[in-house]
């Protein structure tokens, strides 16, 4: 071999050497050579991305898919699958598809965008249970209401009452006027008060008459009832009964602790007013728009809540003395409370938050169809029904990630239950309708 032969290849050895050194150094530093056609230099070498995946619960297959046309010498293979929790390095920048896909739960699929030396998070995403619903009651579709303690379910049209932990009828009732007491333990119905646990009625006739509707206050030191047109009192401990003065044409009413929250009609003028039980005087009174239809709201203990159900406007009412309403909210009509500071609310199929700290409306996400129920869960989801549909939106990655759970007919009516793993609604699947439930996790 001659020298020059020999240094020849020296030089090819040396080159080779520094070539491979310095890619293995890039590659180890998170660089990647893109070979793309036709090739641009800029774009030859780039830094990559990171993903952070993980699902509740753990264990899902994790499939990555590239949607920008990149080619990378050393690169990650996208299509290879792994489980959550995981952390996937290398990645050139671009958009990819992820897909979480576990046994027995409805698959996820999210479009991300890595970045160059940034993590792009895709944490904390839920997977529901693929479960059949159960029909545990069944009646025609209709709406129903749940006690807060989230112990009965009262199905407004047929009277029935059905304990959702032995999933049997408990009492019917034959008024479609109802009040729930004491959490959900017991009901009011016109001057009777029914303990559910046992069936036993007491009767308030003696005190407060015949009544058709009557109303136990939030610290059941009253019972509020209508007499002759006028919005009557009576006070336990007492034992006396005070009547509200001017009450005129009642359209509604609610308590919250000893406030009495009052919407009257008279010489064509509508006014909310807000009475104080313990010291039998008006605090507030202003005017609102006239309507047709007006309902007090008490979702979750929180101050009520008064919806003008013609104009599709809600009012969060307050005790102050200087401004019985805290906030209005124009286009709502149904409604979730998030916390103490964040209403959920649907406007046809636009899904909203509402934040009091601030005054103001956030738009999360818009569906096809009008929403006619919500429910909400503190592990960051929204649970919407429309009349075909019931669905999830995760609120964790800005509202955009949503999956459905079920289709049928009619759906509405929603309510979770406190450990956030049994749904139950209103509607008809196939030939069946009633109450049903589903279990999600």
């Amino acid at each position: 071999m001659t020298k020059k032969t020999r240094d020849l290849l020296f030089g090819i050895f040396v080159f080779l050497f520094v070539v491979i050194t310095i890619t293995l150094s890039l590659y180890a530093t998170g660089y990647r050579f893109n070979l793309t056609w036709p090739l641009k230099l800029n774009l030859m070498l780039v830094k990559t991305g990171t993903l952070a995946l993980d699902t509740d619960p753990h264990g899902a297959t994790v499939l990555i898919t590239s949607e920008t046309k990149i080619s990378s010498v050393f690169s990650f293979n996208a299509k290879k699958n792994k489980v959550t929790p995981i952390k996937i390095k290398n990645l050139l920048p671009g958009e990819y598809t992820v897909s979480f896909n576990l046994e027995n739960y409805w698959p996820f699929e999210k479009k991300l965008t890595v970045s160059p030396e940034q993590t792009t998070f895709l944490e904390n995403v839920i997977l529901f249970k693929k479960s059949l619903p159960l029909n545990i009651f069944s009646s025609k579709t209709q709406e129903i209401d749940y006690s807060a303690n989230g112990n009965y379910a009262w199905l407004k049209d047929s009277g029935d009452i059905i304990n959702l932990k032995t999933e049997q009828a408990a009492a019917k009732v034959s008024t479609a006027k109802l009040n729930w007491v004491s959490g959900g333990k017991q009901l009011l119905t016109g001057p009777k008060l029914l303990t559910l646990d046992n069936n036993n009625y007491y009767d308030y006739t003696s005190l407060i008459g015949a009544v058709e509707e009557a109303q136990m206050s939030d610290s059941g030191d009253f019972i509020i009832y209508l007499s002759k047109n006028n919005l009557a009192a009576f006070n336990f401990s007492s034992k006396s009964t005070t009547i509200v003065p001017g009450s005129g044409n009642i359209l509604c009413y609610g308590t919250s602790g000893n406030i009495l929250f009052l919407v009257v009609s008279e010489k064509n003028k509508t006014e909310l007013k807000s009475f104080d039980l313990v010291n039998k005087n008006f605090i507030a009174t202003t005017e609102l728009l006239n309507s047709k239809s007006f309902s007090i709201n008490q979702d979750n203990n929180k101050n009520p809540i008064l919806i003008d159900n013609e104009h599709k406007i809600i009012y969060l009412l307050t005790s102050d003395s200087n401004n019985i309403i805290s906030d209005v909210i124009r286009g709502a009509t149904v409604f979730k409370w998030i916390d103490g500071n964040k209403l959920a609310y649907a406007s046809e199929s636009e899904v909203y938050i509402y934040d009091l700290t601030q005054s103001k409306s956030y738009l999360i996400t818009r569906l096809s169809e009008k929403i006619n129920s919500l429910a909400w869960s503190p592990n960051n989801y929204l649970i919407y029904a429309t009349g075909n549909n019931i669905g999830t939106i995760n609120l964790t990655n800005g509202g955009n990630d949503i999956t459905i759970l079920w289709r049928g007919n009619n759906l509405s009516s929603l309510y979770l239950d406190g450990k956030n793993s049994i749904l139950y609604f209103s509607g008809a699947i196939g030939q069946q309708s009633g109450l049903y439930k589903m279990a999600l996790q």
